[in-house]
């Protein structure tokens, strides 16, 4: 606790030795940024006349020979990079819709095969249902 008095009064005395006598009261006499400073022996400085407003939108410019070498350039960009995108998505992707296909198929062909099973085992029994007995 005595350490922190310390450098507090360490502080108060530094700021004391930097901050002229006459402004060390309450603070008023340290001008703020809304206010006008009167020059010493002078009279206070007018504020400069509002020039004129420049526009708040720039008037449409013709497309330049640059504009359209721009526009080509990244149009070229995009495209490159598009099929590029495709060829890596489609070697990437390729294998494992594959092995997806290959999994839903099967499970479909054994799903479809237990399905024909009952059905012909079905239409086995109504037939001999229907078969008079001797």
């Amino acid at each position: 606790m005595a350490d922190d008095r310390d450098i507090l009064g360490k502080a108060d005395a530094l700021l004391r030795r930097h901050v002229p006598s006459n402004t060390a009261g309450d603070g008023r006499d340290v001008p703020v940024l809304t206010e006008l400073i009167t020059p010493p022996g002078g009279k206070p400085a007018t504020p400069p006349a509002p020039g004129p407003v420049p526009p708040a939108i720039p008037a449409p410019v013709a497309p330049s020979r640059d504009d359209a070498f721009t526009r080509d350039l990244v149009a070229e960009v995009v495209n490159a990079v598009e099929a590029r995108l495709a060829q890596d998505l489609e070697r990437r992707l390729a294998p494992q819709v594959t092995a997806e296909v290959q999994a839903a198929v099967a499970a479909t062909l054994g799903d479809l095969r237990q399905d024909i099973a009952n059905a012909v085992g079905d239409a086995v029994a109504e037939a001999l249902a229907r078969r008079p007995h001797d």
